[in-house]
C-alpha cells in the first residue's frame, strides 16, 4: 500500500510492501508538486521494492488546501492508471479523528475543525469511538465559536482546543483499517472534497456579475 496526504501544508507519505514499511513527512514549506512523487520513489528504493508490487493506493481528498488536494488526487489517479490498484479515499477529518482517538481516548463527542480562511471553518462531528455524526460542512466564525464540544484541529493552523500533527504512521494505520473493512472506491469516486469555492473562483464569479 501507498498512502498519501497533501491536503494541508505538511505532506505525509507511507509505503508498506512485502511486510516492510517506510514513512516520510515533507516540510510545511516544501512544494508538494515537486517533491511528493520523488519522495515516493525514495521510499520504494529504501525498501528495495517496486511500485508494480503495490496493490492499494490511499489518499486524503480534503478538505484543506485546494492546490494540495488536487495534487494528491491527481497523483494517485496517475499511479493507478499505470498500475491499477484498490483505491481508498480518506478525508482530513478522518485522519484527525483517528489520531485524536488513538492519542487521547476521548470520553465524549468532538468536532474536527480546519481553517477555511476568510472567517470560515470546516467542521465535522464525531462520536468518541470515531463514528461520524454529521456531514462535513462550512460554518462562519459565530457558529464556530458557539461549538461547546472539544474542537480538534491541525497544529500548523493553531486551531482548536486540541492541536494535532497526524503522522504518516497514523495515515497508514487508518488506510489499512479501511482496507480491512473493504472501503474501496472507484476511480470516478476519487474526487477532491472542497466544500467551498476557492478565492479565485469567487473573484471570477464577482467579476462576471459586474460585467453582466
Amino acid at each position: 500500500m501507498i498512502a498519501l496526504s497533501t491536503a494541508y501544508k505538511q505532506a505525509l507519505i507511507a509505503v508498506k510492501l512485502d511486510g516492510k514499511s517506510a514513512f516520510k513527512s515533507l516540510d510545511a514549506n516544501c512544494k508538494h508538486s515537486e517533491n511528493v512523487l520523488y519522495s515516493i520513489d525514495e521510499l520504494l528504493d529504501s525498501l528495495n521494492v517496486s511500485i508494480q508490487d503495490n496493490d492499494a493506493l490511499s489518499v486524503v481528498v480534503g478538505p484543506g488546501s485546494f492546490t494540495g488536494i488536487r495534487i494528491g488526487v491527481a497523483l494517485v489517479k496517475g499511479l493507478n492508471k499505470g498500475n491499477p490498484c484498490k483505491l481508498i479515499k480518506l478525508t482530513t477529518f478522518d485522519l484527525l479523528a483517528y489520531s485524536y482517538i488513538k492519542r487521547y481516548h476521548p470520553k465524549d463527542v468532538f468536532y474536527c475543525v480546519i481553517d477555511a480562511l476568510s472567517g470560515y471553518y470546516y467542521i465535522c462531528k464525531f462520536a468518541k469511538d470515531g463514528e461520524l455524526l454529521s456531514n462535513a460542512q462550512v460554518v462562519d466564525s459565530e457558529s464556530y465559536q458557539a461549538i461547546r464540544e472539544t474542537k480538534v484541529g491541525l497544529k500548523e493552523e493553531n486551531l482548536g482546543d486540541t492541536e494535532l500533527e497526524p503522522s504518516p504512521e497514523e495515515l497508514l494505520e487508518l488506510s489499512e483499517k479501511y482496507y480491512s473493512e473493504g472501503k474501496f472506491v472507484s476511480d470516478s469516486e476519487l474526487i477532491p472534497l472542497y466544500l467551498r469555492k476557492s478565492q479565485a473562483e469567487v473573484s471570477l464569479e464577482n467579476k462576471v456579475k459586474k460585467n453582466i
